[in-house]
């Protein structure tokens, strides 16, 4: 009796509004569905300056990859709830995508470990190769995402999900017709 490896995730979020069934990079969307880039890219309001920063391992922009969780979605949505925030406390679709589709293409972790809005600039450092045990040993919530919660929190801010904590990066588009969609209030 052998003992059976645990299949591993990425999580990108489904929205509501989404054209197709395929995920596209923000500059691809640009060209295949203007509309969507256009209500999309305004999540970076104010943040303007990513759009057009390097990810050096990749040889591309920040918004030539999607942008994907190493964390079942329950985990951020749990910890959202216990730094006091309601408004997240709805219904939100993600796609549940095997690591093993996907470890192979263009793609790398980011670790997000510095406050990039400080030197906005990505450095090589900032990126491991994708593997599955590393992909694994990232997939919990970091302390420094909790501790921003509060902190936004106590600040009466809206936060990033994601803003401390580590990301799958894919330079491709992804079709997601045959992945699993799943609530982020459901418990993995």
């Amino acid at each position: 009796m052998g003992s059976e490896k645990r299949k591993q995730y990425v999580y990108h979020i489904k929205q509501p509004d989404m054209t197709g069934q395929v995920l596209y990079p923000l500059n691809r969307l640009r060209d295949v569905h203007p509309d969507a880039f256009a209500r999309h890219v305004k999540k970076y309001e104010g943040r303007e300056w990513l759009l057009s920063i390097s990810v050096p391992p990749l040889n591309c922009l920040w918004n030539d990859v999607l942008h994907f969780s190493l964390m079942h979605p329950n985990v951020p949505y749990r910890a959202l709830v216990s730094a006091g925030f309601t408004q997240h406390q709805k219904p939100r679709d993600w796609y549940r995508v095997p690591l093993e589709d996907v470890i192979g293409k263009p793609a790398v972790l980011y670790l997000n470990t510095r406050v990039l809005s400080d030197t906005r600039q990505l450095l090589p450092s900032d990126f491991e190769p994708v593997t599955a045990s590393r992909a694994e040993e990232l997939s919990e919530m970091p302390e420094r995402n909790l501790e921003y919660y509060r902190s936004a929190f106590k600040a009466g801010e809206q936060p990033l999900v994601y803003k401390r904590a580590p990301h799958f990066f894919l330079k491709a588009d992804l079709d997601v017709s045959d992945y699993t969609v799943l609530n982020w209030q459901d418990e993995p």
